[in-house]
């Protein structure tokens, strides 16, 4: 298996991320108009967006996914969604962000990152995950992400 980077192909499909501003904004009047309803839809949004990403990235099938993933997640820096990552898979599977863009909406949690960071795990590794999280008042956000059984194929 592959696990040096993604070298540059003129076939690979690189995704542009929405602007971190952009999204908040979008949020923000999601909840002004819905309310805690809201979570839900950026939840999924967050999701369906990241499989849809994935899918259109045409990545080989014989890299590292956990190299794949830190890329992806790294390539999200330059879109001001969060200033710093760390991956750690020595107990589970979690991911701590920095500075996410979205503790500047008006929202208890960052539903749409938990949503992104679920459908982008389920698709490289081909096993639904489900994330959680959790922060504190440093602005760092620590994401659980976890493999459930299901019937779904990715």
């Amino acid at each position: 298996m592959k696990t040096e980077g993604m070298e540059p192909d003129e076939d690979m499909n690189i995704p542009i991320y929405p602007r971190a501003g952009d999204l908040v904004l979008l949020m923000n009047s999601l909840v002004d108009v819905i309310g805690r309803g809201s979570a839900g839809i950026l939840y999924n949004f967050g999701k369906q967006l990241a499989e849809r990403y994935y899918a259109r990235m045409s990545i080989p099938k014989d890299l590292d996914p956990d190299a794949i993933f830190k890329n992806i997640l790294s390539s999200m820096m330059f879109s001001d969604w969060f200033t710093k990552t760390e991956i750690d898979r020595s107990n589970g599977f979690v991911v701590t962000l920095h500075n996410v863009f979205e503790l500047d909406a008006d929202e208890e949690n960052c539903n749409f990152i938990r949503g992104f960071l679920a459908g982008l795990s389920s698709s490289i590794y081909h096993t639904p995950h489900t994330c959680k999280e959790s922060r504190n008042p440093e602005k760092v956000s620590v994401f659980t992400l976890t493999a459930r059984s299901s019937s779904m194929k990715y």
